[in-house]
């Protein structure tokens, strides 16, 4: 029963000084990006590792994924009361290097992160039209400039050139 005993001992120790070891290794570090006051909090935007990206409304877990570099490229309205938040996704590419995705934080609803949208182009203007959302995107080299619009009661996209 000692040996047993001792294998036991030893196994415990090795196991739980291995775990330690992996958590130290295995932790991100996370740098914060970018903040914005909204209508549901304080929007923050964090890089974790290398190429992932955490939005959180006042610490609450929205959504991680992985980019280039993400950045808030405009909000309306304006000022605290930002309701819709164009982000800029860099994809790292050389053909395509920015796309976009809107979060929508409609006051009493889950926030709403849209798929990536745009035309490759590295500028974009957004206003309202009435209750949509337009996304204007110019001209580039290779695409044609392109409205996006937003439909926020049906949380979808339409695009129009």
């Amino acid at each position: 029963m000692t040996g047993l005993r001792k294998t036991i001992w030893l196994t415990a120790i090795l196991c739980a000084g291995f775990g330690t070891s992996c958590l130290a290794q295995g932790g991100w570090d996370i740098e914060p990006i970018d903040s914005l006051l909204t209508v549901q909090g304080r929007l923050q935007i964090d890089q974790v590792g290398d190429d992932g990206y955490r939005l959180t409304i006042d610490g609450h877990f929205i959504v991680e994924f992985g980019a280039f570099g993400v950045e808030i490229d405009s909000a309306v309205p304006s000022g605290i009361s930002a309701q819709y938040i164009l982000l800029k996704i860099d994809e790292g590419g050389g053909s395509c290097p920015q796309l976009y995705r809107l979060l929508d934080l409609t006051p009493g609803q889950k926030p709403y992160l849209t798929h990536e949208f745009g035309n490759c182009s590295a500028e974009a203007g957004m206003t309202m039209q009435g209750e949509n959302v337009a996304i204007i995107f110019s001209k580039t080299q290779d695409s044609k400039a392109r409205t996006t619009i937003y439909q926020p009661d049906h949380r979808r996209l339409t695009t129009a050139f």
